[in-house]
């Protein structure tokens, strides 16, 4: 994982939350959702009242009654059937006081509206004290259904009389309808609604309920997204909450979310150009100062959109829009959000200066949530720009301390990941993995509110997959990523996971030397990472023999202007191979010359930039480089300073790798004067390569295992012992009936 991978997904939530931000600018300029009383909420009371009314209860009733009665004052207005159904499930034990409310509403039937006005008369008795003011109500008036109650006898009586006529006839409608849905069924046995949306096209949405239900899909977007409902289910939801409140600006916004999630460009501009207009205050009925803060946020929010989808030019457009009308206005939080937008969208070079000035405004002003990212997006770009380790670590501890304080589980999470990607990044990959387990753990506790699974979460997933990948536990592998596609199935998360999957089909399909698989595979990298793909297609060609093609890609890597260190390092790596492989012995001398200057570059830049990892790598290229010049010693060397950090940190293949060539210069090294000192090393040599044999067994890496044994037959039969030959030509042999693979150019490292 790289620093450049986790910047995009900080970056999305910079835009989620700052959209949450913008979207309740003002609730004096939001227009009121109308809410009525309905057949349904006229059962809900009567249920509500019967249950009140029981004296005797056992614990188990009061438990489901008090679960039940929260789902069905929060839910939309259901069908009397589904109300039933969910009441008489084994789910609850109310079975009772289902039987209670259907006899009710039958009595009611007969009734007619004295009815009607005996329920309200004894639900407004219910909530009032008996005999004198320290007596106890039946249900307590601030309690969450004493409130409810309140509410419907409040709309009950600003009714007219006309008005309270529909509702009778309406409720008799209710109930008579119910009762042609149960004319072949058993009430009883029907099976229980799992999900309150499964009827939605039979819903009506109060005001209230509706507020809720977007609310809360809101937050499940923004923080643990695979709760949420699927993005089509949610769509069609959102269209019927329109119909009952067309006017709600909240459901337009949750639209504009939902687009989001899946990349639907034109659907989301859409939706906020109808929230911003459901919010547009009335020019009679607020102030000029109403009017500026939502045409301002409007731009703001456009702004955020349009860098979502990368189209930063128009972005900067709508950022100054909002910057100038922020500043006639003298909203300095609305300038510094804008500010922040800024240092995001800006080039490199300013980029520095812009995001400390963010951190340090943001933090006068009291912006919490943006300090902190804005504090992570200052230690990526300190990173990026080869600071040293322990300052860009000590701006994240700053962050760390800024997130505790304030709760943001959000951005703790976002700490971990970049924590585990800047680990990754300086090569420590036992650190990155430690980094990306913790975030997992911290999202893993019993306080579920706290949990965020956003991009982050959906990174440190990948990242624990890739470790697993990395030391051939692929079946693991799967099934971790497996989870990932479940968890995280759009845009932006679903690109972590498939970026991941992508390589390492690549990585099996070199390695069973498929290599027309391999470039397919490698060019459909390219709508993840463009530089990843580059790279890959150069493997396919040094794999191929194809150095034209390969050097060609090379090239292309390097006139990029956003390739990072990391990414040239393995240019000038894959550069030098294909040197290397594509070189004559007549002109050996000023191949190897121009390899070895172009891989000291690659070091320095390693060093420059504390790439670690890759400083090795480079060190491991080198001295293959310079045994094939005969300077054994002087590689033997650099492989001993060097292979201490692959063992630590690098995966099973380039272990196997390591050991190879610490084994082929062992050898080379060893004197041919004694015999006995030369048998002695080349048996520390043949113990090398059954490690690096080990090492490629369990990554499934055929080709060079078998390159392994045919180094270790040779070796065997230099020091006379014939039957370990015989045993390593056999496996050989075995191999070569099973997999037919080309034999490795011996000049590779």
């Amino acid at each position: 994982m790289s620093v450049n991978d986790n910047h995009l997904y900080i970056m999305n939530d910079i835009f989620n939350k700052m959209s949450k931000e913008f979207v309740t600018i003002d609730g004096n300029v939001k227009k009121i959702q109308k809410e009525n009383l309905t057949p349904y909420k006229v059962a809900t009371v009567i249920l509500i009242r019967e249950y009140c009314n029981e004296a005797t209860k056992v614990i188990m009733e009061r438990r489901d009654f008090c679960l039940a009665s929260l789902k069905l004052i929060q839910s939309a207005d259901m069908e009397l059937s589904v109300l039933l159904n969910t009441l008489y499930a084994p789910e609850y034990a109310l079975h009772r006081f289902a039987a209670k409310l259907d006899m009710e509403l039958d009595v009611l039937y007969e009734k007619g509206i004295d009815g009607l006005l005996d329920l309200f008369d004894s639900l407004r008795r219910m909530i009032e004290p008996k005999e004198h003011s320290l007596s106890v109500s039946v249900l307590n008036k601030n309690s969450v259904l004493g409130l409810y109650v309140r509410r419907m006898l409040i709309f009950f009586e600003k009714l007219a009389f006309d008005q309270v006529v529909v509702l009778y006839n309406d409720l008799k409608k209710y109930i008579d309808k119910r009762i042609t849905d149960t004319e072949n069924s058993d009430i009883s046995a029907t099976p229980k609604q799992d999900n309150f949306g499964s009827s939605i096209k039979k819903t009506t949405w109060g005001g209230r309920q509706a507020e809720l239900l977007v609310a809360q899909q809101a937050h499940t977007l923004q923080t643990d997204e695979h709760k949420a409902l699927p993005p089509i289910e949610l769509q069609a939801l959102i269209h019927d909450l329109l119909k009952s409140t067309p006017y709600n600006a909240d459901a337009h916004y949750l639209s504009y979310l939902n687009c989001i999630r899946v990349s639907d460009f034109c659907g989301a501009v859409n939706s906020l150009y109808h929230c911003f207009d459901r919010l547009a205050p009335l020019e009679n009925r607020s102030t000029p100062e109403d009017r500026s803060r939502t045409f301002r946020y409007a731009a703001l929010n456009l702004a955020v959109l349009h860098a979502q989808f990368n189209h930063k030019e128009v972005a900067l457009y709508a950022l100054k829009e909002a910057i100038k009308l922020a500043q006639e206005a003298g909203d300095n939080v609305c300038l510094q959000l804008a500010h922040s937008w800024i240092s995001y969208l800006t080039n490199e070079e300013n980029k520095g200066p812009l995001i400390e000035r963010s951190v340090g405004k943001a933090s006068l002003l009291g912006i919490t949530h943006t300090t902190g990212l804005s504090l992570i997006s200052h230690a990526h770009h300190y990173a990026l720009e080869a600071k040293s380790p322990p300052q860009v670590f000590d701006i994240l501890m700053k962050s760390d301390m800024l997130n505790c304080q304030h709760s943001m589980s959000d951005l703790m999470s976002i700490t971990f990941a970049e924590k585990s990607a800047l680990w990754a990044y300086y090569g420590k990959t036992e650190m990155a993995s430690l980094c990306a387990q913790l975030l997992l753990l911290h999202n893993a506790g019993d306080k579920k509110q706290q949990i965020f699974n956003g991009p982050s979460t959906c990174q440190a997933i990948v990242t624990v997959a890739n470790m697993l990948i990395e030391f051939g536990e692929y079946g693991l592998a799967d099934v971790v990523l497996s989870h990932a596609k479940e968890r995280f199935p759009n845009n932006p998360c679903n690109k972590i996971w498939m970026l991941s999957e992508q390589l390492h089909i690549f990585t099996q399909l070199m390695r069973q030397e498929k290599w027309s698989e391999a470039e397919a595979t490698a060019t459909n990298i390219s709508s993840l990472d463009q530089l990843e793909s580059k790279l890959k297609l150069v493997e396919v060609c040094l794999a191929k023999g194809d150095f034209p093609k390969g050097l060609e890609y090379i090239s292309m890597l390097e006139e990029n202007p956003d390739i990072t260190p990391p990414h040239l390092i393995r240019a000038i790596l894959l550069s030098s191979q294909i040197t290397c492989a594509s070189s004559l012995p007549s002109n050996r001398t000023a191949v190897i010359t121009n390899c070895i200057m172009r891989l000291c570059s690659a070091l320095e830049l390693a060093t420059r930039n504390h790439l670690s990892y890759y400083k090795a790598l480079v060190k491991m290229h080198l001295a293959n480089v310079q045994l094939l010049m005969g300077l054994s010693t002087l590689a033997l060397n650099l492989v001993e300073d060097a292979i201490p950090t692959i063992l630590g940190h690098g995966s099973y293949y380039d272990q196997g790798n390591a050991f190879m060539l610490y084994s082929k210069c062992l050898i080379a090294s060893a004197s041919e004067n004694s015999f006995e000192a030369r048998k002695e090393i080349i048996s520390h040599g043949i113990k090398a390569l059954s490690k690096a044999q080990i090492l490629f067994t369990k990554v499934n890496a055929i080709a060079k295992i078998k390159n392994t044994l045919h180094l270790q037959a040779i070796l065997y039969n230099e020091i006379n012992l014939p039957s370990e030959r015989n045993q390593c030509a056999f496996e050989y042999r075995q191999l070569n009936g099973q997999y037919l693979t080309t034999p490795i150019n011996p000049f590779l490292y």
